[in-house]
């Protein structure tokens, strides 16, 4: 998958979250200067999982940016903390483990308690999981991936539509992955956790549209989080080679569809507001994929899925190998 070179620069993964990071702010900030833009979610209140870095703190800054108040629910307190200073008074910190209902109920609730109201909930917290041929798959590993990347969605939605019910109204957003409509786009244990979140939208929308609650997915291509930026990292090292800043560039730009044009954490956090918002008012049960038209095009990954060539101990959170 990726051919080994010489003298060029290895990053280890503090090195490649903080650069994913700079990039993740540089993005935001073309959002921040624009003039005259309409705030869409003044005085509402919104929990994002996962929140503290990636999709999910890009989120965070365009939905307080936008006029919200977010509860920050994540498993990474340092980061967690240093985005609250970025953000300000708007936003608020919640350590949140998915695996466990009562951490995800806590942040819920704690969101609620703001305003005593509860607006959105975007479930977004998720990890590569289990990776390798089909016949090596670990069950406790694939366990362990469905317990973030899918069952942690359901109880989400179970205790966000608790308290939306009664006020009747709310959205809920869920991150996906192009994995839900596509094999060979991730590793099993985690395609077949986004193709789950996918049937928990459908299955949602038909129920709660009569509480004026609506609930759709994005799904994205591969875009630099920390999670790709380990995974990657991982599978590099599982074939005894490097990851440098040239090899994740090479990939993101091999899969690319559009000319010149790469998928940022601002094109996810666009959706997530637009759905979100009033904007997506009369959307529900919706899988909102954002690919540039690679799934459309029937195009895989470079390489084909590489992701189940060979077994290796799974990727968790913080890029922590094995459960």
């Amino acid at each position: 998958m990726f051919a080994p070179r010489k003298n060029v620069q290895r990053l280890s993964s503090d090195v490649l979250r903080r650069r994913v990071g700079h990039a993740a702010r540089q993005c935001t900030r073309s959002f921040s200067s624009a003039p005259g833009i309409e705030q869409r979610l003044v005085g509402q209140v919104a929990v994002i999982t996962g929140g503290a870095s990636g999709i999910g703190a890009a989120t965070a800054r365009m939905f307080t940016r936008h006029g919200a108040r977010v509860v920050i629910a994540d498993i990474q307190p340092s980061l967690g903390e240093k985005l609250l200073k970025e953000l300000g008074p708007q936003a608020e910190y919640v350590e949140c483990d998915v695996r466990k209902e009562e951490d995800i109920e806590k942040a819920i609730s704690k969101a609620y308690e703001l305003e005593n109201r509860l607006d959105v909930v975007h479930s977004n917290a998720g990890i590569i999981g289990c990776v390798g041929p089909i016949d090596e798959v670990r069950i406790d590993e694939y366990d362990a991936t469905i317990a973030v990347d899918l069952r942690a969605a359901v109880i989400a939605v179970k205790h966000a539509v608790r308290f939306m019910k009664p006020q009747k109204r709310g959205s809920i957003v869920i991150t996906g992955s192009v994995a839900s409509v596509r094999g060979g786009m991730g590793p099993h244990g985690y395609t077949v956790a986004k193709a789950g979140l996918l049937g928990l939208v459908n299955s949602c929308a038909a129920e709660l549209g009569q509480h004026n609650i609506r609930i759709n997915m994005i799904s994205p291509e591969l875009v630099s989080t920390p999670l790709a930026a380990f995974a990657l990292a991982a599978l590099a090292e599982g074939g005894s080679q490097s990851v440098t800043v040239d090899d994740i560039d090479r990939i993101v730009k091999q899969n690319s569809m559009l000319p010149d044009r790469l998928l940022t954490h601002l094109d996810i956090a666009n959706a997530a507001l637009f759905l979100a918002s009033d904007m997506g008012g009369y959307i529900s049960g919706h899988n909102l994929v954002v690919d540039g038209g690679k799934t459309a095009a029937h195009v895989l990954q470079a390489g084909g899925n590489h992701w189940s060539t060979k077994y290796m101990p799974m990727v968790a959170e913080n890029g922590k190998r094995g459960l």
